[in-house]
């Protein structure tokens, strides 16, 4: 299946609901739900290290040692995102494949397959 928008070509499509079906999910790993926000946390932090180096003292302890331990968390959670990669993978393939109505976010353009 070609993910673009038949008219404009565009990559950004996204399924549209139908009404009286299952909508079938795709099996999103708890390893992604955990990382994406450390490396949110993770980036705040380093950023606050970084302003209070420049114009401060530099980061305190507390600060730095809160950096390292969500640092090593990210590590964690995304090398067991890394193991959960090839059946996340074939749940959102066949999730897309399932799809029979899809929209484009460019041109509005809708079509069935």
């Amino acid at each position: 299946m070609q993910y673009r928008c038949p008219k404009c070509q565009s990559p950004k499509i996204m399924p549209i609901a139908q009404a009286g079906a299952a909508a079938p999910r795709p099996n999103v790993p708890k390893s992604l739900v955990f990382l994406i926000p450390l490396i949110f946390i993770l980036l705040i932090l380093v950023l606050i290290s970084i302003i209070m180096w420049i114009f401060g003292n530099g980061a305190g302890s507390t600060l730095q040692s809160a950096t390292v331990v969500v640092f090593i968390l990210s590590v964690i959670a995304g090398f067991l995102f890394y193991r959960d990669l090839p059946d996340f993978k074939i749940s959102m393939q066949g999730f897309m494949q399932n799809q029979k109505k899809w929209k484009c976010r460019e041109c509005s353009h809708e079509w069935e397959l």
